[in-house]
């Protein structure tokens, strides 16, 4: 065998013995890992900057869960995010992991493992996507740029981040009916003299049609002192439509007329036209101080090749920030 027919089939024996070695743990109790992904790309037009291709995600990772016993389950994820590495990020623009990430650099979006047991679940998370928002804000976060949340740059509408670091939670089984509460505390900052940064906890209501979020966080940070945030959500799925709305209440006890201290407001229809075609359009808006205010208008399109793969359209107009017009095809895996 040459050496080029090695190099060749090396991929090929790591792939088999992988498997084989995830198919004899399965056997003593584990489900996975499980590798999975999803990719957007297409192309970014944003008023007074240059068409630029994009990568609007580009996540890849594995997950599995050891089964101990049947009261113990032990899930595991690790989610690596290419977008960073992959775009050109300026003050105009925004991708997942810059706000962490130097330009170029990839970003671990998840790293957490949960202990599952007959009480509830506990969560030891150095990163992971914010539950607050993918619980309570869900209903409004439909589009594929233009997400509104903390971390989205000039777009940015609402304070809530996605992306989370440091989390240490809590969440009860669910009671009465599909009720739920998670309660955390995260450490983004270990060098300001307090163990905890943030604390936070929502009460989660979801069964059938209807999804429903309270929740409320304090915020300890350098140039925050004392910030804290109340957020409701609301869904509703009627079939073909489904409506969604998230009101969000910033109360910076320190300054008051800091930029920190706002109400932002959102609300989404969308809709499955027919099994290939489906819609949404969406507004929100906030009323920051120091002339920060801004308002979005947001309508998507996307086609469905199945339901794995999409091309969509989308576009939005904001009052103080530059608008913007993506188009691409969403693949997963």
């Amino acid at each position: 065998m040459t050496t080029y027919t090695r190099l060749a089939l090396a991929p090929l024996a790591l792939t088999l013995s992988i498997t084989a070695a995830a198919q004899a743990v399965a056997d003593d109790g584990h489900t996975g890992p499980t590798f999975s992904g999803n990719i957007v790309g297409g192309v970014l037009d944003v008023d007074d900057r240059d068409k630029d291709l994009w990568a609007f995600r580009a996540e890849a990772g594995v997950g599995g869960i050891y089964h101990v016993n049947d009261g113990l389950r032990i899930r595991y994820d690790l989610v690596g995010d290419f977008a960073n590495a992959i775009n050109s990020v300026d003050e105009q623009t925004w991708t997942p992991g810059a706000h962490r990430q130097d330009d170029g650099e990839v970003y671990i979006r998840t790293a957490r493992v949960l202990l599952l047991t007959d009480f509830g679940s506990f969560g030891f998370q150095p990163r992971v996507p914010s539950g607050f928002w993918n619980q309570i804000y869900n209903n409004i976060d439909v589009f594929e740029y233009n997400r509104f949340h903390g971390q989205t740059g000039q777009n940015a509408i609402f304070g809530q981040n996605e992306q989370g670091s440091d989390v240490l939670s809590y969440g009860t089984p669910v009671f009465g009916g599909g009720f739920q509460f998670i309660g955390a505390v995260l450490t983004p900052n270990a060098q300001n003299d307090q163990d905890f940064d943030v604390y936070t906890g929502r009460l989660i209501y979801n069964q059938g049609p209807l999804n429903v979020g309270i929740g409320h966080t304090q915020v300890r940070r350098p140039g925050i002192d004392n910030l804290h945030r109340t957020a409701f959500g609301i869904g509703y799925d009627f079939g073909r439509v489904q409506l969604g709305g998230v009101y969000e209440h910033n109360d910076d006890r320190e300054d008051s007329s800091g930029a920190a201290d706002f109400d932002a407001w959102g609300v989404n229809v969308s809709a499955n036209l027919t099994d290939d075609w489906s819609v949404s359009v969406g507004y929100a808006e906030n009323d920051k101080n120091l002339g920060l205010e801004n308002d979005a208008l947001v309508g998507t399109v996307r086609h469905h090749f199945n339901d794995d793969v999409y091309a969509f359209l989308e576009a939005a107009r904001y009052d103080n920030t530059d608008n913007n017009l993506a188009a691409g095809i969403s693949v997963s895996f």
